[in-house]
Formats: structure tokens, sequence, C-alpha cells
């Protein structure tokens, strides 16, 4: 009863409250506002990283406030940028998941009218800079002043970027421009100020947003063929020796590539490669690693952390680049400054190899800073914010209520920022939850996470019907699922189940604070999301033609559904027997690159030929698998003749025996 007397203090404490911060910036001069989001950066849990990032201690974290139970709203790249760009959940966004046709096509219903949208009609001077919402790369919003997002997002040496201004009649259609050897850290930076500049001498403040990929997994000089890659390039991490394939390292700096050489990705013990133990969901007996990870798998693990720590310096050092540009232009004490990241990341943790998309705080929690005008430096807000209320807050401090939808899912905490009252106060009077939800298959799931001055506890529903809850207070790494123990998981579960239910259908204001439900989730209450590509949307195919000398030759095409026009490059990669190598077999990657006449060019086909000379001689000897894949030049993989994924085996797949083709295995 003690468990469940103490969570009923929830429901004393205030559950809404006057409004703040309704003349908080009435009347005043709108600010400037940049925000800084990172891609795949957790949580600061595993060890002190702002030792290594002196500009984001300084600036943000001395310099403002540091929000430390701040979450995404879905933990995955294109659900989280979207749902941020609209102010809305994934769930009335409609863009639910990466690689997904549905959601590319839901966003793109909207993209015309986001946040660039609102502040440019509220009068700020708007650009964006870096990578954009998945499948979403090759269209050009409107809205903006300035649209410079990525095109060939994953390449850092290399990268593809749009340049549109929006505000020049005489500028032409968008353009592309090849930022050949300049890193992104380098020339997102720069660009940022140029526009910041650039919007002051049009006597207008600026909002500007600049969404670098470190530290995700990318290459240096991609795309192409396996020739454009050195050895220390991460393309490579597709396609490891013995089959394995680990992409988690981005591509740093040369000035910062070897500084972590010594060192290791942190294991916590009881964490890293440990199971949780409890209840698990059915998700989790297709994620776990059965028995423990390889030494090979924690080797890899360890070269992508040394590598996501060297890029998480020139993330630091393009922040530099930031606030130095801002402080020359004199604007440095009228600019809200943002940083946080779509997603988190884990390494190990729990038995999970590497990767993101779990309700776990590995993958949930997110740095999450904010300075400027007014905001006390050096505080920690325990304020349970999500990406949604950072769209909020924006709009309010740009004061730009009437050019926004009114409808937005978010809170904003823009009164908080210069309160002086006591954090915790002020945290439990402006909302105890945060909520994230995830849409993929069994992987589909709801997670509220309640914090307070008293209890900090995540309740997770599962489209499976399973249920965890974790008591953070005593498990700060969620080590144990305590459903089926008496007390505190009962008594969360009351509180929290509620909430479940009111926010996995909320939209607007009842998103924001809403009225719990009174009854638990339902069996069946949540189904499991199922991606749609269509088959028509997702062709592709290859034969095997016999060259009359013993040999033969592998022709087919792909369809690049993800880009307008099929403008970027796509690399076909063909699996012998389920492994890109496999006993020393390997097809090299290729460029598909040829027409295809028969085919009307709106479905952006890509032809492509392995000659004989191409394929190993063992190729053509005994029974082997051959499995098409394909890559568009942002590292998107796309799947032929079924719903595949680079990495995957569900590719196309033809078989051979002694050089000719045979039926495959059943």
């Amino acid at each position: 009863m003690a468990s469940r007397r103490m969570i009923g203090v929830l429901g004393v404490l205030q559950a809404a409250v006057a409004v703040r911060a309704a003349a908080a910036t009435a009347g005043k001069a709108k600010p400037n506002i940049l925000f800084i989001m990172a891609d795949d950066l957790n949580a600061d849990w595993k060890n002190d990283r702002l030792q290594w990032m002196p500009n984001l201690n300084k600036h943000f974290a001395q310099g403002g406030a540091t929000f430390i139970h701040h979450v995404a709203a879905q933990p995955v790249c294109g659900p989280s940028r979207s749902s941020l760009l609209l102010g809305k959940y994934p769930h009335n966004t409609g863009y639910r998941a990466n690689s997904d046709d549905a959601s590319t096509a839901a966003y793109l219903a909207k993209h015309n009218h986001t946040t660039g949208k609102w502040l440019t009609d509220a009068g700020y001077y708007t650009a964006f800079f870096g990578k954009y919402v998945n499948g979403c790369e090759g269209h050009v919003p409107s809205g903006w002043s300035w649209w410079g997002g990525l095109q060939n997002t994953y390449d850092f040496y290399n990268a593809t970027i749009w340049e549109m201004d929006w505000e020049d009649p005489t500028f032409g259609p968008p353009r592309t421009k090849v930022m050949t050897d300049i890193h992104q850290a380098d020339f997102l930076g720069n660009f940022t100020v140029d526009h910041a500049r650039k919007a002051l001498a049009s006597q207008r403040p600026f909002f500007i947003s600049v969404t670098p990929v470190m530290p995700h997994w990318g290459t240096c000089y991609g795309p192409g063929p396996d020739s454009v890659y050195p050895p220390y390039d991460p393309h490579w991490e597709w396609n490891l020796p013995g089959g394995l394939s680990m992409p988690i390292s981005p591509c740093p700096t040369n000035r910062n590539r070897h500084k972590f050489d010594d060192q290791t990705n942190p294991r916590i013990p009881g964490v890293w490669n440990v199971s949780i133990t409890g209840p698990r969901p059915v998700w989790h007996s297709t994620v776990d690693v059965p028995g423990h990870l390889t030494a090979e798998q924690a080797y890899r693990e360890d070269i992508g952390w040394q590598n996501r720590s060297a890029a998480i310096l020139d993330l630091d050092e393009m922040i530099g680049i930031i606030v130095d540009g801002i402080t020359d232009l004199g604007v440095m004490d009228s600019t809200y400054m943002f940083f946080t990241s779509d997603n988190g990341y884990h390494l190990g943790e729990h038995k999970m190899p590497f990767g993101k998309g779990e309700p776990y705080d590995t993958d949930v929690r997110l740095p999450m800073y904010v300075r400027g005008p007014g905001v006390l430096a050096g505080r920690k807000l325990p304020h349970p914010t999500n990406h949604l209320d950072i769209t909020a807050t924006i709009v309010e401090l740009a004061q730009a209520a009437s050019t926004s939808p009114t409808n937005l899912d978010g809170l904003s905490f823009a009164a908080d920022l210069a309160n002086p009252a006591d954090p915790a106060t002020l945290g439990d009077s402006w909302r105890q939850h945060s909520y994230s939800e995830f849409f993929g298959s069994v992987n589909t799931w709801r997670l509220v996470r309640v914090v307070n001055s008293t209890h900090t506890f995540s309740y997770m529903w599962w489209c499976t019907n399973d249920t965890e809850v974790y008591n953070m207070n005593v498990d700060q790494w969620q080590t144990h699922n305590m459903v089926g123990s008496p007390g505190f998981a009962e008594a969360a579960a009351a509180h929290a189940g509620g909430i479940v239910n009111a926010l996995g259908t909320c939209s607007g204001s009842d998103c924001a604070r809403p009225t719990p439900a009174n009854t638990l989730p339902a069996n069946g209450s949540l189904q499991c999301y199922t991606l749609t590509t269509p088959q028509s949307e997702r062709p592709g195919g290859f034969s095997i033609n016999p060259d009359g000398a013993g040999g033969f030759a592998l022709r087919g095409w792909l369809v690049n559904t993800l880009i307008d026009g099929g403008a970027q490059t796509v690399t076909v990669m063909m699996k012998v027997d389920g492994k890109f190598y496999s006993n020393g077999l390997h097809l090299p990657f290729i460029p598909a690159d040829i027409p295809r006449p028969d085919i009307p060019t709106s479905t952006k086909n890509h032809g492509f030929v392995y000659n004989s000379t191409m394929i190993p001689p063992a190729l053509f000897k005994g029974k082997h698998t051959l499995t098409l894949f394909g890559a568009v030049g942002n590292g998107q993989a796309l799947g032929y003749g079924g719903k595949g994924r680079q990495g995957s085996n569900s590719g196309m797949s033809r078989c051979v025996c002694d050089g000719k083709e045979c039926p495959c295995p059943q």
C-alpha cells in the first residue's frame, strides 16, 4: 500500500496550472531562434560527454538550462523529425515509420506547412540546413526563406545539399551542390552563420534549423562502387568478414578520426550484454542476442563507439563555429539556442547489439539544452519534455501563435526558462509525464515516463498486450521489469495505464495535458503496425543469363521509389548464400545506371549488369543462392521481390547449380 499511497501524490499535485506565459513575450521584440539537432545522440548517461564538448558545455550546459528528462516523441529518425517540424505526434502526422510509403505520403502532404512557414509568416527569415525527413530528401518544401536540406545525407565528405532561395523570384528551380572534400561539420556551421548575417541585413529576426548527421552511421566519400571507399570507410561495416553487418560508425573529420582509438565502448556491469529480467515482450524474442554478444560484435561496438565519439568532437566544433559567428554578429544576447537529438542509441545494453527504436532510456532519453535571453544559466530542469514541447516553445518565443496551427500537441515551457522558483516545483506544476510511441510490426508500443518530485518510472504497453514497468528511483538502468510483482507495479499501471490510453489517440491540448482514462489498456487496443509498401511500388528483379562458355551474367533492374525522378545513385548489392561475403565469395557493389526504355521514367528505374568477368569463378561451381538488394545514395535501403531492407535476406533470390540456374529451396 505504501507504493500506492506514494503514487497517489501524483493525483493530488496540480494537474493543470494557470497559464504562466500568456504575457511573457507580448509586446517584446522578436528574438532570433537557432535550433541544432544531432542524429542518434543518446543522453549523456554512460560517460561525461561534456568533457569532450567544451562548446556545448560552456554555452549550453553552463550558460543555459539542461532538461534532464527530455525524450523523443518516437525514437527513430523520420518520425521524430517530422513530428518536431509539424508539432504533432506520429499518430497525428501520419508519418509512423521509416521506409514506409504511407508515412512518406502523409508527411509530404503537409511538409509545405511546418515551423518554417509558420515563422516565415510571423516575420522571420527562415533557413534549414542538414538532414531532412527520411524518404523525403528529394523534395524541396516551400514556406522557408532558404532550403538547404541534404540530399545525399549519409556522405560526410561528399554530401549533396539543396540550394533554394524562395525569396528570390530570379533564382530559378531548386539546384543541388556537391560539397566535395568538405565535412558536414564545417560547411553546416558556416552556412548557418552566413544566413544569420543575411537575415540581419534584411532587418528581420532569424529562425535557423541545422541538423547535422553526426554521430549517425555514414560513409566518407560515397555514394559509388566499392572502389571509392578507403579501407577505413564505414561503408564496409555493412559487409564485414564472416557475414557480420554492424553499420555503427560515422565518418569523423580527418583531424579527429583517431582521438579515441585507445578507448572502448563503456560496458556498464549488469546492463551491457545482460538481458532485462522479468517478463519480456514478444518483440524481444527476436532482438535479444541468443547467448551473449560475440567477441567480434563487442569489438565492432568498440570501433563504432570510437568513431561516434570522434564525430561528437566534430559536432562540438560545429557548435563553436555557430556560437562564435552569432557572437561576432552581435546578437548572442537576443538569440535563443536549442540543442537536442532526434533519438537515442543502444550499443550492447540489454544484449541489444546496436540501434534505436526501443522504449528504454537508452533509445528515448536525449540531451536537451536551451540558452538565450533571460534563461537562468546552469540550471537543471526536471520537466518531462519531448520534441513537441520544443515546437510549442519555439512558437511562443517567436510570438507566432497567429500564424501557427492552434492544435499543436506539445506544451510550451517558455515561461519556466526564466522562472527562479524551485525546479522541482516548476516541473510538478508544468506536467508530470512524457509520452513516446513507436510503430513497426510487433515492435509497436506506447510509453509514459512519469517524473515528479517523488517518483520516476516508466510504463510501456506493447501491441502484443505485453506490459513493462521500471522504477528508475531504484533501477536507473531499467534492468528488471516489475510486472507481476505486487505493490509498485500495480500502482504504477493504475496511474500510467490511463494516461497511455488517453495519449495513444490524443490530439492538440488533449496531448499537452490529457485527462487520463480510468481503465488500463485493453488487450487488442493497440494494433501492431504493418509497413505499407505496395507491391507495385517496389519492383525489381534479375535474370541469370548463360554466356555459352560455362559461365553466366546477371542482368536486372531496380526501382527507386524514395526519390523523385530517381536522381540519386542506386547501388546494387548482391548477397551470395545469404551473406555479402560468403566463404570468400563476393559480388562487388555496382551502380545501377542503365536506363530501361520499356519502363516509364516516372517509375525511377535503374538497370544493371554483372558480366561473367565480374563473377568469382567459384560461383560457377556448386549450388549458391543469389539475393538482390539495392540502396539509394542517401543510405536508404530498397528491397525487391519482397519488403527487403539493407542487411536482411528478404530481397529477390535466384539459385545457380554448377553455373546454371536451378530451383531455390522452398
